[in-house]
């Protein structure tokens, strides 16, 4: 692998996870607050963890667009 394909995830900034903050509000309307908020480390999306990221295994890009045309048989 060369240095070109090891670059520093943009999203995690190349910790492989991010945090997350969710707000949990009781009651039937859910923007009507207090609201309690939680924050949560999880895995990053973009470079599954790795902290290099590499478009070729981003699960959230269009990989089907790589296609040549010609080959949607």
């Amino acid at each position: 692998m060369n240095e070109r394909d090891r670059t520093t995830c943009q999203w995690c900034q190349g910790t492989g996870y991010v945090t997350r903050a969710l707000a949990y509000c009781s009651g039937v309307d859910p923007f009507h607050g207090p609201a309690e908020t939680v924050h949560r480390a999880g895995e990053c999306k973009h470079c599954r963890g790795t902290g290099a990221y590499d478009a070729r295994q981003d699960p959230l890009l269009e990989h089907w667009r790589e296609e040549e045309p010609g080959d949607e048989a």
